[in-house]
């Protein structure tokens, strides 16, 4: 479902955030106050400002009451994060997503009752991790205890082969819970992109094809 996003602070982190969500065809709204920032995105964000979001006077240049997730991707200044995330969180009802930069940090944004608070370094490194370890992993999802689900690739091997075929249980310890559908589509820009849609409950029949993700829950051993 198409959203509108309002990404506040556009380094690498946020900058690339915004135009992955354009690309995926959603309406996203940049904000950054260094005018280098706003302009090395211009291109690829169409909604694009220069804004001091640590003043309140701006927040009413922002589109906060058409919007339907508001980011704060500030990545240098935690004092500057945390102000913008008071005056959001006064001005904006709906889903707030914050950049936490430091422990204190993410205490102080707990403590303002933040929807989300997300540590892009610290979850890449245990992503990449993983994707060291279990081959043709693309994302991963650390579970409590000994437990994860892991997206994979489909080995060729089992392509046209069904559910029932496998013995992965078994081998493994492990079950496929489902798969995800991957198809080429084009944004409202004209540029493609992956749409993914979740099969659903797989059966024993469910014959696999050659694009398939598998989305897997096992041990961390596997």
């Amino acid at each position: 479902m198409r959203k509108k996003i309002i990404v506040i602070g556009l380094g690498n982190f946020g900058g690339n955030l915004a135009i992955a969500l354009t690309q995926d065809g959603h309406e996203v709204f940049g904000v950054d106050k260094n005018p280098s920032k706003v302009e090395a995105i211009q291109r690829k964000v169409p909604h694009v400002i220069g804004l001091d979001t640590s003043d309140e006077s701006a927040i009413n240049h922002l589109p906060v009451d058409d919007s339907d997730i508001v980011v704060i991707a500030i990545g240098e200044n935690v004092g500057a994060s945390i102000t913008t995330t008071a005056l959001i969180k006064k001005h904006f009802k709906g889903r707030i997503i914050a950049r936490s930069l430091t422990p204190v940090h993410k205490t102080v944004l707990e403590a303002m009752q933040i929807d989300e608070i997300i540590e892009p370094e610290g979850e890449y490194a245990h992503e990449l991790a993983n994707r060291i370890m279990v081959k043709g992993a693309v994302k991963s999802m650390d579970l409590h205890g000994e437990f994860e689900i892991v997206e994979v690739k489909i080995p060729q091997k089992i392509v046209g082969m069904t559910l029932g075929d496998l013995d992965i249980k078994k081998k493994y310890q492990a079950h496929i819970v489902t798969v995800i559908k991957q198809i080429e589509r084009k944004n409202y820009l004209g540029s493609q992109f992956l749409e993914r849609n979740v099969h659903g409950v797989l059966h024993s029949v469910y014959q696999f094809e050659a694009n398939d993700l598998l989305l897997v829950f096992g041990t961390k051993k596997i």
